[in-house]
């Protein structure tokens, strides 16, 4: 994980000296009046005696950025959102390529952590730092990429990865820069995984994931599709020193209630995968049912109402309070989307049993949900009174997803994969596991996070080093995401040149004075106190340390 630095002073050591004003106002080239940090003289009681010192304003440029800080694939955000405020838009994409393949794909999916934590918004709305990925992912496309160079593969060591998905691509995306031979292994005709099959063409352009995909393969990536990988001990066998295992959750859930098994009746990830396929689902006015209150729900109610359905109506047990623990999973902008053209929403209510006419699937009974969830966020939910039935044509099950436990014996009863939530190492030597199939379906971000971790792993483990060492467990990649706190914004906006450029300029400029700590350049304030009572620290050390600099 990336460290975040937090600024620190002792006001017992400062002089008021305002030496580290003068600094910040050179150094940032400030015009006179303003600066950004200010010390003012401060008097107060203590203990029944009147004390004089001196306070010292609080920084945001004097902070790791929140929104850099938020991202759990750690995208360097300030830095490229600067670059395009200048309109140096291939120097921002290479800025993302410094960290993800995936600048659009992240541009047109990621669920917005950084969004939420965006200094901006407290002053007005968050810079839309999605936006402005996806253009910048638009503009290459446009103007044309040039071929990647290949990089030279200098570790002889291979490594085998499992499943062509966004932690799978991630992860031989990493590896394949530090020079280690990589081999992805997809058993479906394109690899991609749920950026390619789940997730509809009017949210996530497939030439955004054909380009971003190539860029992986133009690296010296090799991606071997229709390739289903049946035993892990196949590929120790070819010579593979570590394997990733990157297969996400393929496998429908089932609702377990009378009469599943009726004829119109289809689950989530089959029926986005034949759309996306380009196979007609024949829904050309009819009435579609939908179960379910996730993102992949969401989704295939509004593709059903662009494939045709006369009428869509989504079934969820969960409530449309977004304040509530028993909220809908789907991000509050895909459900006003989603009303917006037309989808019924039915909250608070369960199926109870499928109604079956000659044979097909008419819709079925519902049963009144009165909680979903504990307080401690444990799925359990509790019913109560019939409700009457939802009259259908067709229906869509999209109650979540799981592993495939038939596939691998690496995966357990619980449909998932046990891992060490440092290192992502499994029980099994050389084996490592990461993306949905360790912590269930997640979003994109944290798949591609997860990959990344699982890659210094892996090249820890094949130099014989200690994969724990100086690594940082991350809840949010072995248990799941949580949900994004809402940012109250719409969909991608289509920008232009000017307006991502008149966006970009909306950024405050957080952390522009701790960019350089990594590699031992002091801010002026800290540099310029004579009496060391400025410092920064890095936020994840459980007893900070003065870091102490040359004058």
């Amino acid at each position: 994980m990336i460290k975040e630095y937090k600024r620190v002073t002792y006001a017992d050591n400062c002089m008021g000296c305002f030496a580290c004003e003068v600094a910040c106002k050179q150094e940032h080239n400030l015009p006179v009046g303003p600066r950004w940090i200010r010390v003012f003289p401060d008097i107060r009681e203590t203990g029944g005696k009147w004390r004089f010192t001196y306070l010292v304003t609080e920084c945001h440029r004097a902070a790791t950025p929140p929104c850099r800080a938020a991202c759990p694939a750690e995208l360097n955000i300030w830095r490229y959102v600067q670059l395009a405020a200048i309109g140096r838009f291939e120097e921002a994409l290479k800025v993302i390529r410094e960290t993800t393949p995936f600048a659009g794909v992240l541009g047109y999916v990621c669920t917005r952590p950084c969004e939420a934590s965006c200094e901006r918004g407290n002053v007005d709305t968050p810079v839309a730092i999605r936006s402005i990925k996806a253009f910048l992912a638009d503009y290459e496309l446009k103007a044309g990429r040039k071929k990647a160079r290949a990089v030279r593969k200098t570790k002889k060591d291979k490594v085998a990865i499992v499943g062509a998905g966004p932690a799978g691509l991630s992860c031989a995306y990493d590896l394949i820069r530090k020079g280690y031979p990589v081999t992805v292994f997809e058993g479906s005709s394109k690899a991609g995984g749920l950026m390619r099959w789940a997730i509809p063409d009017f949210r996530l352009p497939r030439n955004i994931v054909d380009n971003e995909i190539s860029y992986i393969e133009e690296l010296g990536v090799e991606i071997k599709t229709n390739t289903p990988v049946k035993a892990l001990d196949d590929l120790f066998k070819q010579g593979y020193k570590a394997i990733y295992l990157a297969t996400g959750c393929p496998i429908n859930l089932k609702l377990g209630i009378p009469n599943e098994d009726a004829e119109g009746i289809v689950y989530v990830l089959d029926f986005l995968k034949r759309v996306s396929s380009g196979t007609d689902v024949k829904l050309g006015g009819k009435r579609v049912a939908v179960i379910g209150g996730g993102s992949a729900a969401i989704d295939a109610a509004r593709v059903a109402k662009r494939q045709g359905a006369k009428e869509v109506h989504l079934v969820c047990l969960e409530c449309t309070d977004l304040t509530s623990k028993d909220r809908m999973p789907a991000q509050d902008y895909e459900i006003h989307e989603a009303e917006k053209e037309g989808v019924v929403i039915h909250p608070c209510l369960g199926p109870k049993r499928f109604l079956v006419k000659d044979g097909k699937v008419a819709g079925f009974e519902t049963i009144v949900c009165t909680s979903v969830r504990e307080e401690d966020g444990t799925f359990l939910p509790k019913y109560g009174g019939p409700a009457g039935a939802i009259e259908a044509d067709a229906v869509i099950v999209a109650i979540g997803q799981a592993g495939d436990k038939e596939a691998f014996k690496e995966i357990d009863k619980d449909r998932t994969v046990k891992v060490d939530g440092f290192s992502f190492k499994t029980s099994r030597e050389g084996v490592f596991a990461g993306g949905d199939v360790v912590s269930g379906p997640s979003d994109i971000v944290g798949a591609i996070a997860a990959g990344k971790e699982a890659a210094i792993s892996i090249v820890h483990y094949l130099r014989g080093e200690d994969i724990r060492e100086d690594r940082i467990i991350n809840f949010r990649l072995v248990n799941g995401a949580p949900l994004a706190k809402s940012t109250k914004q719409g969909l991608v906006a289509a920008l232009d040149d000017k307006l991502a450029l008149s966006e970009a300029r909306r950024c405050l400029n957080c952390g522009t004075c701790v960019e350089g700590l990594d590699n031992g350049k002091q801010p002026a304030c800290a540099s310029a106190c004579p009496a060391h009572a400025i410092y920064y620290h890095d936020m994840w050390e459980l007893t900070p340390k003065k870091v102490m600099y040359k004058l």
